[in-house]
């Protein structure tokens, strides 16, 4: 079996979990998360709602938490299109890690990927990295916590994809990622690198790291893993999430197929087209639907409540509600339509605010929110913060 983190697929967790040999989260690490987050007054719904599934030494990582040794949260995004509620997704759960472990957090602009997987080349995704890291600061990651780059503009995560290849052969890629151009074992070579810079000197050196993304990533995971362990490094943990899938039933929300996502870019009217035409498990008339009720472990708009929009007794009570036929497909989808722009327009009065640091950053190339620099940089551009 083989995973691949450059295309959309059918994924059977029950199988992943028993061939590759991640962990099922177990009622200590979630009892802990969710009691931490209450203390903290952070939101753990991708814990409550059992949406992180899996996970590597999430344990250990917990553990060097509570003996108070150095961490670091890491994940990163293609700037190859505007945020959709896929990627929205991973950055919450990077900014509730951030947050329940007070953690220096690690945000990677990832421009190489993006040539590497969808041929936009540097210069062409500029803007779009702009209004990535504008929509990752406005969701909530704390600037003055977190270190932002783009792997096109930082040498040590250049200087380690290099150093770790000599060891790493053509057959090692093959059996991890399948037949893949080159260009692609050079992303994989580049994310070796993202996820160790947090552990290189010019960082303060080796630290248990969490990796929070999708269970299609875990191949970079045990590259990553297995190189650390022979060169000195600890071994990164991670989480996995399972996939909401998009408006259309399909398998993971992507950007390959734009009607049947929600960007965070989306206007009123495209929220409104979008969540209109989304699939549902609705009956045939209004009619059957109130007599037998309908189907939300069908239905995508129910979905997208539960990995987005309403804590566990809103959901809880949408899902009694449509499959005693109380609610009927439409009333249900105006509901979330409803509150899905309420959402969207915040966050564009927030994002606004946050463009100006956003740009100065993805010009910079590199931002240490901890740095003299950085500080100056955030007092410079948050002035209305």
């Amino acid at each position: 079996m083989i995973m691949d983190p450059w295309s959309s697929q059918t994924v059977d967790y029950k199988k992943i979990i028993k061939e590759f040999g991640v962990s099922e989260i177990s009622d200590d690490i979630r009892q802990f998360v969710v009691e931490t987050a209450k203390s903290k007054n952070v939101n753990s719904k991708w814990f409550t709602h059992n949406i992180i599934f899996s996970h590597r030494d999430f344990d250990k990582f917990i553990d060097a938490h509570k003996r108070g040794e150095s961490i670091a949260i890491l994940t990163g995004v293609k700037p190859s299109g505007e945020f959709h509620f896929g990627t929205k997704q991973v950055i919450q759960e990077l900014i509730m890690f951030q947050k329940l472990f007070n953690a220096k957090t690690y945000y990677c602009v990832a421009d190489f990927e993006a040539y590497a997987d969808n041929g936009k080349w540097i210069d062409e995704t500029s803007e779009t990295a702009v209004s990535n890291v504008a929509d990752v600061l406005a969701l909530g990651l704390d600037p003055n916590n977190a270190y932002i780059y783009r792997q096109s503009m930082e040498p040590i995560v250049q200087k380690f994809a290099y150093y770790f290849s000599r060891k790493i052969t053509n057959a090692t890629f093959r059996a991890l990622y399948g037949d893949k151009s080159f260009s692609l074992y050079l992303s994989a070579l580049t994310q070796i690198g993202d996820i160790l810079l947090p552990q290189s000197d010019e960082h303060s050196g080796p630290k248990h790291v969490l990796v929070p993304v999708g269970i299609d990533q875990d191949p970079h995971l045990r590259l990553t893993r297995d190189v650390a362990e022979k060169n000195g490094f600890i071994t990164p943990s991670s989480t996995y999430h399972y996939f909401m899938k998009s408006l259309d039933g399909s398998q993971k929300m992507s950007k390959r197929n734009p009607d049947s996502m929600l960007t965070l870019s989306d206007s009123d009217d495209d929220i409104k087209r979008k969540i209109s035409k989304a699939l549902t498990g609705g009956r045939d008339t209004v009619q059957e639907q109130k007599e037998k009720g309908g189907q939300p472990e069908k239905c995508m708009v129910y979905e997208l409540s539960y990995y987005h929009v309403e804590n566990i007794d809103e959901l809880e009570s949408r899902r009694q509600k449509c499959k005693s036929g109380e609610l009927t497909c439409g009333e249900c989808k105006k509901e979330i339509i409803s509150k899905l722009i309420t959402f969207m327009n915040k966050h564009r009065e927030k994002k606004k605010l946050y463009l100006p640091l956003a740009r100065a950053i993805v010009e910079k190339g590199r931002f240490d929110g901890q740095s003299k620099e950085g500080q100056e940089m955030i007092k410079r551009y948050l002035v209305k913060i």
